[in-house]
């Protein structure tokens, strides 16, 4: 992941570590719930070399969600 050190929570501002969706789930569970935080998992998934079947499976379960419906979301953002 790109520029761990200057990864803020984008709800509460406080410095993440790796992996940052683990602070989000804990703290902020109305936000993780959302769909937008598929978007920035994806972008550090690919970006630490992981193809995008494999990104869209983990984002799939990690979320309990199909995983047409993640690549959906994703396509319409335009992030794929």
């Amino acid at each position: 992941m790109a520029n761990d050190e200057s990864r803020k929570c984008p709800y509460c501002g406080a410095l993440l570590q790796h992996p940052y969706w683990q602070h989000i789930q804990s703290n902020h569970p109305a936000e993780y719930s959302k769909n937008e935080t598929w978007i920035q998992l994806y972008k550090d998934y690919t970006s630490m070399g992981m193809d995008e079947s494999m990104s869209l499976m983990v984002i799939s379960e990690l979320f309990n969600q199909d995983m047409d419906d993640v690549k959906s979301y994703l396509k319409e953002n335009k992030i794929i």
